[in-house]
């Protein structure tokens, strides 16, 4: 009853110092409540996973977020321990048995965890049911939010048993550490919790070319073929330069900073200031004494930064994708003129407007006797990119006419496009292509095509990205003259007949796309823009929410382990700062002292995590995603967005860092 007692007022008297780790336990709380409630929500799985992926994706999710949440509570109580070593050394003067001692600390953990889970609890079954509202209007689903309860007791009952079985573990460390350091360790261990580390020259400077190498390996991938990512392959080439950063940074941070900062001392004008004076041996200290933490907490920022940018930018990149992959509202094949009259009485059926264009394009496969052809003229496969298919298509260019490629582009809304577009001569055309102009410009190029008995020349006067028919349909596309797609008209029978349906009454019309897809009985070759960016969402949402669980606890742990070292490097300095007013500097010049000395530990994280994520980023981009759109910063906003989030996260712990520890220093 004693150390119950003793528990609850050593919360009570220092519960502003424990109040930010409560809060980011029960943070964490909630967030694993959450996910645990999801995977196991039988009426949403049901909904969203059809063959398991999300459920096995859950369980997978499931084990890294224990294993943060324990690594995280581990640290956080052995911050807590350091800061009370001093305390314990006076419980065991007192004559407290060490028994006692990690009984109290135990009562204590327990308490703590008691609140965090209460709170997680509760604010975790509001974020769930957010999570559910919000998937069941992004996906359109049908679900009965009556029977989701509020409070999943089997999610409650296993982040219980999770809770108990991490306070078990925090007694096992706290008990070895106990019994391991004897008394007087225990009054020096809060000087000695991190063993400093010495800076040498030669070992900054391979932390230097080390990153710097690993930097220009990223960049190496936008040469293309011709770099050693395509030469030598991703895998390899990815762990070296995985390596050479994460090696560069640990012996940048331990040996670079700490080197430069103390070279910088020769420069006697601008070392002694009133600020300078104090903050660049105070920086040094700190480097060398907390260098492993803060090596570990760039490593977390530039993971946190990295996994939310991708995600961003996966998310993204597919729909502004769709605008080429899906240029119509629907596209589809036809195979006989019959089929028309029944596709536009479904369509009239689900019609709120009279607002709908059926534009019917014939396509003509014609063959090219030039020795020097374009990617596009051969690639893709016989039923569409879509299907997936082996069986690889016929060679040849896919002829479509200038008027018809104008009317498709007006019935899309296409009207930038349109503004670019000149008139064919009959002797011209304009090349579709399938992958960014930018990787070979085919501009000015000749091509000889086989039309009867014929050879006839035309001279590709520009390429183009605005492909009007889905690459399901055609690639390799060609828009000639209309006086030349007569001439080929009069020659062949058309290769391919599409029947493009635009209308803003059939946006977002899924009724209306199952109904054709079931009168042309699934065909890989029905295409649609809504039915496409729906696709998606339904693919993808539920792998980058639950990824995102994990992001969110990189950022609890990243602001929180900045927080709580901060707040101890100015615990540690507190005479120091007591001095300096007596010297007679203002509470105003201590303030800008304080505010310098954490923003450089806060700082230092961001800024390599910000650098590792644009060149993560960049290799991402480049390596996994096909590049069928423009080079544009538009594409990048994503990436921006998860940036600002972050570096706003970041100010926000930073501020009540600055308000922390200057409360604590400037308090009379």
């Amino acid at each position: 009853m004693n150390n119950l007692l003793m528990a609850f007022k050593n919360l009570k008297n220092n519960f502003s110092f424990y109040a930010l780790y409560l809060i980011s336990v029960s943070f964490v709380i909630t967030v694993f409540f959450a996910f645990t409630s999801f995977s196991m929500n039988t009426v949403m799985l049901e909904k969203i996973s059809g063959n398991g992926r999300v459920e096995t994706m859950c369980n997978v999710i499931s084990i890294f977020l224990m294993a943060f949440v324990i690594f995280y509570m581990s640290y956080s109580n052995r911050f807590f321990l350091r800061r009370r070593t001093k305390e314990l050394g006076v419980y065991a003067l007192l004559g407290y048995r060490k028994t006692t001692v990690l009984l109290l600390l135990t009562i204590e953990n327990l308490l703590v965890c008691f609140g965090a889970f209460i709170v997680g609890i509760i604010f975790g079954s509001v974020f769930h049911k957010g999570i559910v509202f919000g998937i069941t209007k992004l996906l359109d689903l049908s679900i009965n939010n009556s029977e989701i309860p509020f409070f999943n007791i089997n999610a409650v009952a296993k982040t219980a048993g999770f809770i108990f079985a991490i306070v078990i573990v925090l007694a096992l460390s706290n008990s070895r550490f106990l019994f391991k350091t004897s008394l007087i360790g225990l009054v020096r261990f809060e000087k000695s919790a991190e063993r400093k580390m010495k800076f040498h020259a030669v070992l900054a400077i391979i932390g230097f070319l080390s990153i710097i190498s690993g930097y220009i390996l990223a960049v190496d991938i936008l040469r293309g073929v011709k770099s050693v990512w395509f030469t030598i392959g991703y895998t390899p080439i990815a762990m070296l330069t995985l390596i050479l950063i994460v090696l560069g940074t640990m012996l940048f941070i331990a040996c670079f900073l700490p080197f430069a900062v103390q070279t910088s001392k020769n420069n006697k004008r601008k070392f002694y200031t009133e600020t300078k004076i104090i903050t660049s041996p105070n920086f040094v200290y700190h480097m060398c004494s907390n260098a492993k933490t803060l090596i570990m907490l760039t490593l977390l920022s530039a993971a946190t930064l990295t996994v939310s940018s991708v995600m961003a930018l996966s998310l993204y990149y597919p729909i502004a994708a769709v605008s080429r992959m899906a240029p119509s509202e629907i596209e589809c094949r036809i195979e006989n003129e019959s089929e028309i009259d029944a596709i536009k009485q479904i369509v009239n059926k689900h019609l709120s407007q009279n607002d709908v264009s059926f534009l019917q394009t014939n396509i003509y496969k014609i063959t090219s006797t030039s020795e020097q052809l374009p990617m596009e003229y051969s690639v893709g496969n016989s039923k569409g990119d879509s299907d997936n298919e082996t069986i690889l298509r016929n060679a040849g260019f896919e002829c479509i006419s200038y008027s018809g490629y104008i009317s498709l582009l007006e019935a899309q809304g296409r009207k930038k496009a349109l503004e670019q577009i000149s008139k064919l001569s009959d002797s011209e055309c304009i090349l579709v292509k399938y992958q960014s102009a930018s990787n070979n410009n085919e501009t000015g190029n000749i091509y000889p095509l086989l039309i009867g008995n014929e050879e006839i020349s035309v001279t590709v006067i520009a390429t183009t990205l605005d492909n009007p028919i889905s690459f399901a349909n055609s690639i390799g596309t060609l828009i000639v003259s209309d006086n030349l797609y007569d001439t080929i008209t009069e020659e062949f029978a058309p290769e391919t007949r599409v029947l493009s349906i635009n209308g803003k009454s059939l946006k977002d019309n899924e009724d209306l796309y199952v109904d054709l897809s079931e009168y042309l009985n699934a065909s890989p070759y029905l295409q649609g823009s809504s039915h496409r960016v729906h696709e998606i969402f339904s693919l993808s949402s539920s792998t980058f929410l639950l990824l995102g669980f994990l992001v969110i606890l990189f950022f609890i742990a990243t602001g929180s382990i900045l927080y709580f070292n901060n707040i101890s490097a100015i615990n540690d300095s507190k005479a120091d700062y007591e001095i300096l007013r007596k010297m007679g500097y203002a509470d105003k010049k201590v303030k800008k002292i304080i505010k310098k000395q954490t923003i450089s530990f806060f700082s230092i994280p961001f800024l390599f995590g910000l650098v590792d994520c644009v060149f993560a980023t960049l290799v991402y981009k480049i390596a996994v995603m096909q590049n069928i759109l423009k080079e544009s910063l538009i594409l990048y906003i994503p990436t921006f967005v998860a940036i600002l989030l972050t570096f706003i996260i970041y100010m926000i712990y930073y501020s009540m860092t600055v308000h922390t520890c200057c409360k604590t220093i400037l308090k009379r």
